[in-house]
């Protein structure tokens, strides 16, 4: 396991699945994050950001281990959504390539890659343009 996943354990208002690494199953964890994002205030175009940018990472995670299994923590900060997706018993290190990096910058306020995890920030437009 990452040193990422290890020091952000999920508190208590976290919301943690575990799906198997299979196409189809992007579409729950996307589910998920659109949920949380929308009970967040998010607009449908930063909800449609944060979907594009889960399937992105769950599509290079589905070509790295067919086989595995994802564990996706998420975690909201008022305008702020987080999610983290490790690869479950994940010993490569995760590789998205440079048009994976461009749509991920595109789509999110930040991203980080550390072995076989991946972290995405999402913050809301009105909480930035409030800063």
């Amino acid at each position: 396991m990452s040193d990422l996943v290890q020091q952000a354990a999920p508190s208590a208002h976290d919301v943690e699945i575990e799906v198997p690494l299979q196409t189809e199953r992007a579409v729950t964890v996307r589910m998920v994050a659109a949920s949380l994002a929308a009970d967040a205030g998010f607009s449908v175009d930063e909800i449609d950001d944060l979907r594009l940018a889960i399937s992105e990472v769950f599509s290079v995670l589905v070509e790295a281990s067919p086989d595995g299994r994802a564990r996706v923590t998420f975690g909201v900060a008022g305008d702020e959504v987080t999610a983290t997706i490790a690869q479950v018993g994940g010993a490569e290190p995760i590789e998205i390539d440079d048009l994976g990096a461009t749509i991920l910058r595109a789509v999110v306020d930040e991203f980080t890659v550390e072995g076989s995890t991946v972290r995405l920030v999402k913050v809301a437009d009105e909480a930035k343009s409030s800063n």
